[in-house]
């Protein structure tokens, strides 16, 4: 691949002098997919944190779920950068419009990629795993398969890790075998088939355990259908897993490799994208009651923060007035609750002393 005058170094440093180029065609695809991934993932990453870490931080909800998706974010967003990058200099190009210096560049860009991947790929699992567990207190199978989930993901993927990173130097001969000694390239590609299938199984079941245990359960209507549409939006995570499936096999292909390897690239991190809003959702159905409409159909307008609520919805602020209806519907005129408490006050006291209740006298 690479011209035979170079060694591997000499390649390197060449590489890191080429100027980038427009992406075009199937780049240019590559490039605006990872964009709108992008943007779509931190809209919802940013609307979680907002509303499990300020809006409702009064009620404590944040929890270790929450912390592992937004390092799967972290790491998510360097990996979508560095895609990008590769696609300026030869991802999703073909040979015969490449120098060897471009394509040894955006393979540096790729072996950049695989590490991030790797981490935020295992970081969305084990953040969708924990949240899980709180669902099965009680269904010792279920919590039983969702800790295997948690540990045995880490696990594989640490140590194909370590190999590619301790063997091949560096990583991006993984992808191209100029760049230096790689002796694992022919191991890992079959590694990689292996890593597929036990993502497709982890996805599908993050997805099909929360179906099984919520389809049993009494709940309006409304609420289960917005589940099962969730639920549905990240099984889409094991299929764009099957659909690489096929073009693992460019790892042992070397005409034309980065423009096949982008196949696997792109299906990778609209994976990892899914999985991170997937995850994202639950959390934010809170988020939409609390600006929702209230059983009276009123909407909320306030906007102050982590407040108490009721129904989800503000009773008051400082300063404020909330208009209440009359308890009687014969009754048309309208009396106004006083934040502070102020006005002339009756207090009703029944049989039972210890049981008293203010009302406004208007």
């Amino acid at each position: 691949m690479a011209h035979p005058s170079l060694s591997g170094q000499e390649l390197i440093d060449l590489a890191w002098k080429q100027h980038s180029f427009e992406p075009y065609g199937f780049a240019a695809t590559v490039t605006n997919v990872h964009i709108a991934v992008l943007v779509l993932s931190s809209i919802f990453i940013g609307l979680r944190i907002w509303a499990r870490g300020w809006l409702f931080r009064d009620l404590k909800l944040w929890g270790w779920d929450d912390t592992l998706a937004v390092l799967s974010y972290a790491t998510f967003v360097p990996s979508c950068i560095f895609v990008i990058l590769s696609a300026r200099y030869g991802l999703a190009t073909r040979d015969a419009e490449l120098t060897d210096a471009l394509k040894a560049r955006a393979a540096l860009y790729v072996g950049y990629w695989q590490m991030h991947y790797a981490v935020s790929s295992n970081l969305v699992k084990a953040g969708i795993a924990v949240a899980l567990l709180r669902l099965t207190t009680n269904q010792r199978t279920f919590r039983l398969v969702i800790l295997g989930i948690l540990i045995s993901t880490p696990i594989f993927t640490a140590a194909v890790l370590i190999v590619l990173i301790a063997t091949c130097r560096p990583v991006g001969a993984q992808w191209d075998l100029a760049l230096g000694d790689c002796p694992v390239h022919t191991v890992m590609a079959y590694l990689s088939y292996i890593f597929t299938a036990f993502t497709v199984i982890l996805d599908w079941a993050c997805a099909v355990i929360p179906y099984l245990l919520l389809k049993d359960l009494e709940m309006k209507r409304r609420i289960k259908v917005s589940l099962i549409v969730v639920l549905a939006f990240g099984s889409l995570a094991g299929v764009c897993a099957i659909i690489r499936l096929p073009y693992l096999k460019y790892y042992l292909i070397e005409e034309d490799q980065l423009f096949f390897f982008a196949n696997i690239v792109m299906w990778s991190n609209i994976e990892n994208g899914i999985g991170i809003i997937a995850a994202a959702l639950p959390p934010l159905r809170k988020l939409f009651r609390y600006y929702g409409t209230t059983k009276d159909r009123t909407y909320s307008r306030d906007r102050g923060g982590a407040i108490k609520t009721i129904g989800g919805t503000p009773l008051s602020k400082n300063n404020m007035s909330t208009q209440l209806r009359n308890l009687s519907p014969r009754n048309s005129r309208r009396s106004d609750f006083g934040s502070e408490g102020s006005g002339p006050w009756n207090r009703l006291d029944g049989a039972d002393s210890s049981s008293k209740e203010n009302i406004i006298v208007v």
